[in-house]
């Protein structure tokens, strides 16, 4: 037997091992260095500061999960989470009247048809729609688009939408607040919003909000629900099969609606559920998206998908989005 000493490769490898696992502790104490600086911020610091306040919210709502245990206790949950997040956004608007809904264009594709629409979420405050339907007779199963951060709004779904209807689905894709044709800070003179983009217009209308001691959450939720009343009358939509989905903001619009109106009986929200477990510290969302109080109330986004039990509910997510997997 050949004698170590004199074995060069034995030698050549354990070299190369030592030079890589050095070079792996440098980076580990360059990262470590560099996380310190970044933490020694003075914004950083309030960051970390306020993230520890969050996880021990979310320690002492993991302790009163770990206490339902029966239907009964479950029940219970359902019946505190949805009041405490209808209480935190200063409830829904208390109004029932006519949506005055109208039909004001219509385009004739070969498998199906889009039908303009405008109608009255609250009186005198219009929500701009397109209708998706096939171009047969007959009654469908119903599905509530919501929309994502897109400017151009509801036509960034036309793709989907169409799709679905070709499927044998009717959907309805409308235009958030501030997105589409629904712009709050219009100005002829430039021919578009003052406010920016969608995101900043749903700034601006988040921080009026608050000031009314409301929450946009509010009133984005009620165009939600008040876009349902319309799917659901429609004589081509079968009441009882209503499902909803979007993606990103359209994500967070369609775990709400989802959650609190039960109309609804099947869900996919789209890149944006998770926790604020990993999302305190990361990005910010939009002012519907940042609820007042909500962890301090002994809540996480998982809870919506809690209140919408037991019905199905697809989470869909993926790598490398402004909300993580």
């Amino acid at each position: 037997m050949r004698s170590r000493w004199n074995d060069f490769e034995y030698w050549y490898t354990l070299h190369n091992r030592i030079v890589m696992r050095t070079r792996i502790a440098l980076l580990i104490a360059i990262s470590a260095l560099s996380l310190e600086a970044q933490i020694t911020e003075p914004e950083a610091q309030l960051l970390h500061w306020l993230d520890r306040i969050a996880q021990t919210q979310l320690n002492r709502r993991n302790a009163e999960i770990e206490q339902v245990n029966t239907a009964e206790a479950a029940k219970r949950r359902q019946e505190y989470v949805r009041k405490k997040i209808i209480e935190l956004i200063g409830g829904l608007p208390d109004y029932s009247g006519p949506l005055n809904a109208k039909v004001t264009g219509r385009i004739d594709k070969q498998r199906y048809v889009i039908e303009k629409v405008i109608f009255e979420s609250l009186p005198r405050f219009y929500v701009t729609a397109d209708l998706y339907r096939p171009n047969k007779p007959g009654r469908y199963p119903g599905v509530l688009i919501m929309l994502g951060h897109w400017d151009q709004g509801k036509v960034a779904e036309q793709r989907l939408a169409a799709n679905l209807a070709m499927k044998g689905f009717v959907t309805l894709a409308y235009d958030p607040i501030g997105q589409g044709e629904r712009i709050q800070a219009y100005d002829r003179r430039v021919g578009g919003t003052l406010g920016g983009w969608s995101t900043e217009e749903h700034f601006q209308a988040g921080a009026q909000s608050l000031l009314a001691g409301e929450h946009l959450a509010r009133y984005m939720i009620w165009d939600g629900k008040r876009a349902l009343d319309y799917l659901i009358s429609r004589p081509e939509v079968e009441g009882e099969r209503i499902g909803c989905t979007g993606c990103s903001g359209g994500g967070t619009l369609s775990t709400y609606v989802s959650a609190l109106d039960p109309r609804v009986k099947a869900a996919a929200p789209a890149c944006w559920m998770n926790s604020y477990r990993v999302l305190f510290t990361g990005p910010v969302g939009d002012s519907e998206q940042s609820i007042p109080n909500f962890l301090s109330s002994g809540l996480d986004e998982t809870d919506y998908v809690e209140l919408f039990a037991p019905k199905p509910w697809l989470i869909v997510s993926t790598l490398e989005d402004f909300f993580p997997l």
